[in-house]
């Protein structure tokens, strides 16, 4: 077994797996921010297995979203070069261009997710200028959590290694804290013996 712990963005999917096999059918998945798509790759498989054609989870819908066009046509290769190029063409996994923040608009309005992802900073071996931002995440924080269904889960990794952020974790952490006991359970995983600001997990889940 893989030392999880070592390895943050592994660990994140890992929490929320149970909450995905667990989720009553139809089962909604978002990656709110897909990046180069290997998170979005791992949600697949959980939801629809490997290119074997098991289905693990029936009916399912994954929803990927980034602002970035290169994100989502890269995410777009790596789902077909692994075997989902059928989800994908039949509206299984639907692959959107746009803001994590708006990512209401880019489902119907009495769809719930069993489960949201976030996996915040900056494309990969793209431009590092273009990250996400303090405001646009707690907005995209609040309506994530307006959209998930009972006892649902918001997974949010966190890079505060550079200015944006830092800025980032501060706003998402005040908000975090802000939220109702009664309705929100809210973790936080941190790795404080790691040097060089280690990504760390903000989970919530809605009771």
């Amino acid at each position: 077994m893989d030392n999880l712990i070592t390895k943050t963005t592994e660990l994140a999917l890992h929490l929320i797996q149970p909450y995905i096999k667990n989720a009553p059918a139809p089962a909604f998945i978002i990656d709110a921010t897909c990046g180069n798509g290997h998170d979005t790759l791992a949600l697949a498989k959980m939801l629809f297995g490997s290119n074997t054609g098991v289905v693990q989870h029936t009916p399912a819908r994954l929803l990927a979203i980034d602002i970035q066009p290169e994100a989502i046509a890269q995410t777009e290769a790596l789902l077909c070069e692994a075997g989902f190029s059928g989800e994908v063409a039949d509206g299984r996994i639907s692959l959107i261009c746009g803001s994590h923040a708006d990512l209401t608009d880019f489902f119907p309005s009495d769809a719930e997710a069993a489960a949201i992802i976030f996996n915040l900073g900056y494309l990969p071996g793209s431009d590092k200028t273009i990250t996400t931002t303090a405001e646009t995440t707690v907005k995209a924080a609040e309506a994530a959590l307006g959209a998930l269904q009972e006892n649902g889960i918001l997974s949010i990794t966190i890079y505060s290694g550079h200015e944006a952020g830092a800025r980032e974790k501060e706003a998402l952490m005040a908000f975090a804290s802000e939220l109702d006991p009664h309705l929100y359970h809210v973790a936080y995983v941190s790795m404080p013996n790691q040097r060089n600001h280690p990504p760390e997990i903000l989970l919530i889940t809605k009771k």
